[in-house]
């Protein structure tokens, strides 16, 4: 079974209008990363890892913007 689609869940959580709707669409979008990362294993090239742990960082940096009421 493919993974889900990462990139599109990336963005249907950073896109997310509704506070109350985003950590599950960060859960979503990190574990289709991590599903995508297990997947892929040792074929990940660099600037796929970079892009992976880029995305990584926005969701968690989403979810503590989120704990602190800032916007």
């Amino acid at each position: 079974m493919p993974s889900p689609d990462w990139k599109h869940l990336f963005d249907e959580a950073v896109l997310e209008q509704h506070p109350d709707k985003i950590p599950q669409r960060v859960q979503q979008a990190c574990e289709a990363i991590h599903q995508y990362r297990l997947e892929r294993d040792k074929s990940l090239g660099v600037e796929e890892r970079e892009e992976i742990e880029g995305a990584l960082k926005a969701l968690f940096v989403l979810m503590e913007r989120r704990g602190t009421g800032s916007k």
